[in-house]
């Protein structure tokens, strides 16, 4: 077999693989209609449609920075991963855990919902109308995809 010929064959069965693969990455990420993506819940849209100035400072003010979160995190999973791995093991332990997430998750929940009303409330008219245009059409490209 000629040299240019196997170089032509290596770069056919590259380009074909390559062609496997975006379908095969294709089909995982978007699944198809039986694997249909739950609708996005309203508060993140709400939340979402915001300009990003506006997203930020709700998050910051509500959530603190980004290395207050993570230590936040690394504690709540150290605390989890404690409980999980005790000896005896002891269910109240980790009740009371997902008692604490619960609560702190629906304290989050208020506070997001006041600032972003209040943030709402502070826009001018046009501004309002801007953003009621941005929801409508985030609520109608989820529309479109649930129909899918």
């Amino acid at each position: 077999m000629r040299p240019w010929l196997r170089v032509l064959l290596g770069v056919s069965l590259a380009l074909n693989l390559a062609v496997a693969g975006l379908a095969v990455g294709a089909a995982i990420r978007f699944g198809g209609p039986e694997k249909a993506r739950a609708p996005q819940p309203l508060g993140a849209m709400l939340y979402r449609e915001l300009p990003r100035q506006d997203r930020r400072a709700l998050r910051d003010d509500n959530f603190g920075s980004r290395a207050e979160r993570a230590e936040r995190r690394r504690q709540d999973n150290a605390e989890l991963d404690a409980a999980l791995r005790a000896v005896p093991f002891d269910p109240e332990r980790v009740a009371a855990f997902l008692d604490e997430q619960a609560s702190r998750h629906h304290d989050l929940e208020q506070a997001m919902r006041k600032a972003w009303l209040h943030r709402v409330e502070g826009m001018s008219v046009a501004e309002r109308a801007a953003y009621a245009d941005r929801l409508a059409e985030a609520m109608a490209r989820h529309e479109h995809k649930d129909k899918r």
